[in-house]
């Protein structure tokens, strides 16, 4: 863990009781009793949506033998259970919702581990979400190994007018190791490469379906083409930012892992019924608690 990196300045006076963390997007505080029974907390799993949270920790609780579920208060924007260990979080969809989830995560980390850097160091991370892929068929998980932007340059803010902030985008390679051995396990079809993160669902992806449309055929299959050249297995509109956070405080155990909906290479829209979507979704369920299974067990 890099210490340095850590906010000490704003998170050090709430461990000493002096100040409250508030994580209004989660509607709870540092203050609040329901934090006391996350204090065991060991792995935390982010998805887009609110119903994905709520069906895994549904099943995280049915196969832990029925561990009791917290609820946490606000749902509007967060949808947030803890259970067996593990808490299940939405972020909503895209970098900047996700990146309110997740700076509010992990000062509710540091705050439950008591600053302590080596127990953080325990604290897995997972993202966990839907993607499109580059040359993949349907129904392929990928493991991340590097998230980037559109440009295959690492996730960056602008910093003012002064230039920008730039983050390491690198996932943990014994993570992707670890993930690859429980999609071997749990039998489920994957494939480690790098992911896109994109700004925009339409434009920054080279969709061509989208109300504003700047491309063409050639010159999205161009991009396409581009990214496969250079490693790229799917595109989705978060990870890049969520390796850079985790990497700047120094997570040793985080990863990504997305099943593709549609191959980019083939069309744009996803065509698939709500059935074979559910489908998909639940074979990186099990990459998911066969790795939980392992990581608690460590």
């Amino acid at each position: 863990m890099h210490t340095d990196h850590i906010n000490h300045t704003f998170l050090d006076p709430v461990l000493a009781g002096n100040e409250v963390d508030t994580y209004y997007h989660f509607g709870v505080a540092s203050d609040d009793p329901l934090l006391e029974e996350l204090r065991r907390v060991r792995a935390i799993i982010l998805g887009g949506s609110g119903e994905r949270a709520r069906a895994f920790a549904e099943e995280w609780s049915r196969r832990n033998g029925g561990a009791p579920i917290v609820d946490f208060p606000k749902e509007d924007r967060f949808v947030t259970r803890y259970t067996a260990g593990v808490l299940f979080a939405s972020h909503g969809m895209g970098m900047a919702s996700a990146s309110i989830a997740l700076q509010e995560l992990m000062r509710m980390v540091f705050f439950l581990k008591r600053g302590d850097l080596a127990e953080m160091a325990r604290v897995a991370w997972m993202r966990v979400g839907t993607s499109g892929g580059v040359g993949l068929p349907p129904g392929t998980v990928v493991v991340s190994t590097e998230g980037l932007m559109a440009d295959l340059k690492p996730y960056r803010l602008l910093q003012g007018g002064h230039g920008e902030y730039w983050f390491d985008g690198t996932f943990p390679r014994d993570m992707v190791e670890d993930l690859m051995a429980a999609a071997e396990a749990a039998g489920v079809p994957a494939m480690p490469g790098k992911t896109v993160a994109a700004n925009d669902f339409f434009l920054e992806q080279f969709r061509l379906d989208g109300a504003i449309s700047m491309e063409t055929p050639d010159s999205k299959m161009a991009w396409l083409r581009w990214l496969d050249e250079n490693g790229v297995r799917n595109i989705e509109m978060e990870g890049a930012m969520v390796a850079g956070y985790l990497n700047y405080w120094g997570f040793p155990r985080f990863g990504m892992i997305c099943v593709t909906i549609v191959n980019r290479l083939v069309g744009d829209q996803v065509t698939f019924t709500p059935e074979e979507l559910h489908g998909f979704t639940e074979r990186e369920g099990e990459l998911l608690f066969t790795f939980l299974r392992r990581e608690l067990n460590r």
